[in-house]
């Protein structure tokens, strides 16, 4: 489906500013895909520009550790209370996030941290009333992640 796959283990490629619209979980894959794409720099071995450039349609997928969906995957969304130095964290299940992206909202990836099978990203789930987003913490159980796109655009 994709022309191009690749594992990332250089961190030649970038999730920061890219939104997500939607997420899947099938045979033990769990499948986050972007309308706008997500950043390949230009060390990456098929960015043939050798400049930093986004992909366009494209999709991460993670081979999670168990095909348990709610065993390998933790998503916490924060709301601010009353005062502005408190929040209420909130776990939701994998339909809940699920169905969320599937209404409109958008997760736009902020920062990204791997360890032994293990990622998390900070991130912001995006909505259309206010307050217009919220702070949301997703920690993924994987043995590792592959990125796949069609094409390459430079970015000005």
């Amino acid at each position: 489906m994709y022309k191009y796959s690749h594992t990332n283990d250089d961190n030649s490629i970038s999730l920061h500013d890219s939104r997500a619209e939607k997420i899947s979980f099938d045979c033990g894959v769990l499948t986050f895909t972007f309308a706008d794409g997500f950043y390949v720099t230009e060390r990456n071995a098929y960015n043939f520009h050798k400049k930093l450039c986004y992909t366009g349609r494209s999709e991460v997928g993670f081979k999670t550790l168990s095909n348990d969906i709610e065993q390998d995957l933790t998503v916490y969304i924060f709301t601010e209370t009353d005062t502005e130095r408190k929040a209420v964290r909130e776990e939701i299940s994998f339909a809940e996030f699920s169905q969320m992206l599937d209404s409109g909202m958008k997760l736009e990836f902020l920062y990204a941290y791997k360890g032994y099978r293990s990622y998390v990203f900070e991130c912001w789930l995006w909505f259309d009333d206010e307050p217009y987003h919220k702070e949301c913490v997703i920690i993924i159980s994987a043995e590792g992640s592959v990125y796949k796109w069609n094409e390459l655009f430079v970015e000005e």
